[in-house]
């Protein structure tokens, strides 16, 4: 098969200079008087999430630092609904994969799951956490961004991390039920409103970050101000939401997904799959064929989001939890995302039965882009047309082409390494 040479596209994402994230915390702290209301002894509770957010470790120990200051007593909570195989002992672990420990926060983490029913929203129950109950205060911490299952006003952010956050593995579970009959939207809106009146929420601290995934600013927002600050917050956060740079593609490569990357494996909002049947799919990009070569290490054999591709190499399959992936795809209402594409048995063979279901294509024409993952597309890999219509958008492109560096055995390396030595040249 004839592929087409590959050039390299820098889409010119710069990160902001770093912040200091312990003073900005303090900042927030102290202009919302976020603390205010905690008095020495009083437990805080503090939640955590399993997404891979840079700085949330920063985040979360600075926090834990503030209130340790007022003399609070700090607990963390693992705050992601079924991830961990929804068990106590697989949350800490995800925790600890994402740099988040009783060291480094210097704060003990909840090692139990006791749901307890608070309240009813639209004729459905409302968990919460026995901790989260029983604690004198308690403070959410999230990243604001676009989330993978819906478009709406909100999306990922502080209010969803309280329903499925504070509600574990039950409050998850209801949400996304509750989520096929009235919507994303309006069922975490209602529940957290449960929430907000029935807890002791102090607020949240909400991360917002830069096309590179790094820490743009912070804020802290009380709890009264959470329903109408968030839809601004996210109608900000769009605007540095990292895209591909395309419209349309007859072949995405893609490195690897995984729940560190994003909630659905991939970023469905980068890739324009959503395949959610009950709510509104994304206008584009529109993407013929998406090859998918294997799970990021930091997943932890939670494959969802796999379902997504159309052809996936072995290795993927191999390396994925079925039990884990099933559950968070049953409790995400999306077992669409579990779904098992075509299998092949090597890259080459995988890319080959992609560009073999497009339609009509020579290496010239074909619109081919390689990426190492949907959280990373500083730099991608791109065939002669596409880099041909980046250089008319402005963007950077390597004069310099490659082809793709298989191996005798059909394999790629990744786009990493590729980048590393074209750098290191």
């Amino acid at each position: 098969m004839n592929y087409p040479e590959l050039h390299i596209l820098e889409q010119g994402f710069k990160p902001r200079p770093p912040i200091d994230v312990p003073a900005s915390v303090q900042v927030e702290l102290e202009r919302t008087g976020l603390l205010a209301a905690v008095r020495s002894g009083q437990t805080v509770l503090i939640t955590a999430g399993s997404r891979g957010v840079g700085c949330m470790a920063a985040v979360l120990a600075a926090v834990a630092a503030a209130v340790k200051a007022k003399g609070g007593r700090l607990l963390i909570l693992p705050a992601m609904g079924s991830h961990g195989g929804g068990t106590a002992e697989g949350q800490i672990e995800v925790l600890k994969h994402l740099g988040q420990t009783p060291k480094t926060l210097a704060a003990p983490i909840h090692d139990r799951i006791d749901p307890i029913k608070i309240g009813e929203a639209a004729g459905c129950p409302v968990y919460a956490d026995r901790a989260a109950v029983e604690a004198d205060h308690i403070l959410i911490v999230n990243r604001v961004k676009e989330h993978t299952e819906f478009i709406g006003e909100i999306e990922s952010g502080l209010l969803k991390m309280a329903v499925v956050g504070l509600g574990r593995v039950a409050g998850a579970e209801v949400m996304h039920q509750l989520a096929v009959r009235i919507s994303y939207v309006k069922a975490i809106q209602a529940m957290a409103r449960v929430l907000f009146q029935k807890l002791p929420i102090l607020g949240g601290v909400a991360i917002l970050e830069d096309k590179t995934n790094t820490v743009r600013r912070l804020e802290a927002v009380p709890a009264a101000a959470v329903f109408e600050r968030e839809p601004q917050l996210l109608a900000e956060a769009r605007q540095h939401h990292a895209s591909l740079p395309f419209d349309q593609l007859d072949v995405l490569l893609v490195d690897e997904i995984g729940k560190d990357i994003s909630g659905a494996g991939f970023d469905t909002k980068v890739i324009g799959r959503i395949m959610n049947i009950y709510e509104k799919e994304c206008e584009r990009p529109r993407i013929t064929r998406i090859v998918l070569r294997d799970l990021s290490k930091r997943t932890g054999g939670n494959a969802i989001g796999l379902g997504l591709a159309d052809y996936v190499h072995r290795r993927v399959v191999g390396r994925m939890d079925a039990g884990m992936t099933a559950l968070n795809c049953i409790t995400a209402v999306a077992p669409e995302k579990a779904r098992i594409p075509i299998v092949q048995d090597s890259d080459r063979q995988a890319l080959e039965a992609a560009l073999r279901s497009i339609g009509l294509w020579n290496a010239q024409s074909v619109r081919l882009a390689w990426i190492i993952n949907t959280s990373d597309l500083r730099r991608l890999a791109v065939s002669p047309t596409l880099a041909a219509e980046a250089r008319g958008k402005g963007l950077t492109v390597s004069a310099e082409s490659f082809a793709l560096p298989f191996g005798n055995d059909g394999e790629l390396k990744g786009l990493r390494p590729v980048l590393e030595a074209m750098t290191a040249a």
